[in-house]
């Protein structure tokens, strides 16, 4: 019973080692694949990294274009409603200034009093 159970130990031992070692086999295979997969990994998402980055660039490059034209046509929409706006307030001025001419001619053909200097004419 001594050597059978000397043999029974010795053969559990192996088995534990056998397991051991192919268990760190596996690991080690494991290890270095994972690696692997790690490497080709950082190589994809700085890959796609520069990509976007240069997507990005795009984009605002053509939305700087974008908002250069908007501008250009705002100015020049502003710069014709104050040309009309100026002509405008330059008639309403000139038919301002012919009221009161026509005003100071029924006072003075009324009242009696004289017509206005135009060209001096604070009002």
């Amino acid at each position: 019973m001594g050597l059978d159970v000397m043999i029974g130990l010795v053969t559990i031992m192996v088995a534990i080692i056998g397991v051991g070692v192919t268990l760190g086999r596996l690991t080690r295979k494991h290890g270095e694949r994972l690696e692997g997969l790690r490497g080709e990994l950082k190589g994809e998402i700085k890959d796609l990294r520069g990509e976007l980055q240069g997507s990005i660039k795009g984009l605002r490059e053509e939305l700087r274009g974008d908002l250069k034209g908007v501008r250009d046509e705002l100015r020049s929409e502003i710069k014709g409603v104050r040309t009309e706006l100026g002509g405008r307030i330059d008639g309403v001025a000139a038919e301002l200034t012919r009221t009161r001419m026509a005003v100071a001619r029924i006072e003075g053909s009324v009242l009696g009093v004289p017509l206005p200097d135009t060209g001096t004419d604070p009002t």
